[in-house]
């Protein structure tokens, strides 16, 4: 699967001395591709001893990555922060598309606190644009955005659904699990 993309993200990577990442790089590597591949992955990300990562693999020749960081977003031990699981924002490169740098902001929030997270995802994007001076920007991930986690009354109070300069590329009917329900869990929205 994963030589089928330039840039693939992974979520919910419990790997805590990465040794399951560098297997999983080496059997990416050992099978025939005509691409090298890099990969780039956040700190252990979490409020408790449960933490998670976000890994990112991509094709050497055709994207690189330029910079990123793990968004502040208040103090943990004081419990000011925002995210249970803060973002990791990764700006790419590409000589061969038509935008050449863009920002990849993967969330998995929290279900208890979705509504507030994903609203929370536009104050990133606002850092992000001030920090970097771009305008091109995707977040993506298990935003945990449907059913009863997000309702329908919910989406007035969020603001990267309300501000219409963000396109949400995954709709609200989309199916984005493997069980029986029929939830939008995974969703991507462009800056």
């Amino acid at each position: 699967i994963v030589h089928r993309y330039d840039i693939i993200l992974i979520q919910e990577v419990k790997d805590s001395d990465l040794s399951a990442t560098n297997k999983l790089m080496e059997q990416v590597s050992e099978n025939p591709s005509p691409y090298n591949y890099k990969h780039i992955v956040s700190e252990p990300l979490g409020r408790s001893t449960y933490k998670e990562r976000y890994l990112f693999i991509y094709r050497q020749e055709t994207v690189s990555v330029v910079k990123n960081f793990t968004y502040d977003d208040g103090c943990e031990p004081c419990g000011t922060d925002t995210f249970i699981r803060e973002p990791f924002v990764v700006m790419f490169s590409s000589a061969s598309s038509v935008v050449q740098n863009f920002v990849l902001i993967p969330q998995h929030t929290s279900p208890d606190l979705a509504v507030h997270e994903v609203d929370a995802l536009h104050d990133v994007v606002l850092y992000t644009r001030q920090q970097w001076n771009t305008n091109d920007i995707l977040l993506l991930g298990d935003f945990n955005a449907g059913c009863s986690y997000i309702t329908a009354n919910n989406w007035s109070k969020i603001r990267l659904y309300t501000n219409k300069s963000y396109h949400w590329l995954i709709p609200d009917s989309a199916d984005t699990t493997t069980t029986d329900t029929v939830c939008p869990y995974d969703r991507q929205a462009l800056f």
